[in-house]
């Protein structure tokens, strides 16, 4: 008798779980079409904090995607997860650059290049650096490290 019940809770237990299925799949990509190449350097100012940035090298026509898996139960990504990063500074070939504070709060009301699929979530984007991008960025004097 204690073996039936035995086995009846645990047929029950199993029976009862539900099926978590798989999380989504984001699949982000970044292109250059500005007209120069681009090294982008990534940092981190939060916990861990990373003084040492990722660097991604993109020469002009060129693109780079990157593919992620939501965890289960889903909890969602946005663009910023592509740089691993807070900070991001785009290098046009040592005569201009941008820097981009995922984090500032108001970064994708205040500029528009935030106002594009970088602030927007979804489960396939893409970011083109336009030659517009160039044209707004900041110039370096050809010291932009």
């Amino acid at each position: 008798m204690k073996k039936l019940l035995y086995i009846y809770l645990v047929s029950l237990l199993l029976l009862s779980c539900t099926d978590q299925g798989n999380g989504k799949f984001y699949k982000y990509t970044i292109e250059n079409k500005s007209g120069k190449n681009i090294k982008i350097s990534s940092y981190r100012s939060t916990y861990p904090k990373r003084d040492i940035p990722i660097v991604m090298v993109l020469n002009n026509g060129q693109s780079l995607t990157k593919t992620f898996q939501d965890n289960l139960p889903p909890s969602g990504y946005d663009f910023a997860v592509f740089f691993n990063g807070d900070l991001i500074v785009v290098n046009y070939e040592n005569l201009k650059f941008q820097k981009y504070d995922f984090y500032d709060g108001k970064i994708c009301d205040q500029n528009p290049l935030f106002n594009s699929p970088f602030c927007k979530s979804g489960t396939t984007v893409t970011f083109t650096f336009t030659p517009e991008d160039f044209q707004n960025a900041q110039d370096c004097g050809g010291n932009c490290n």
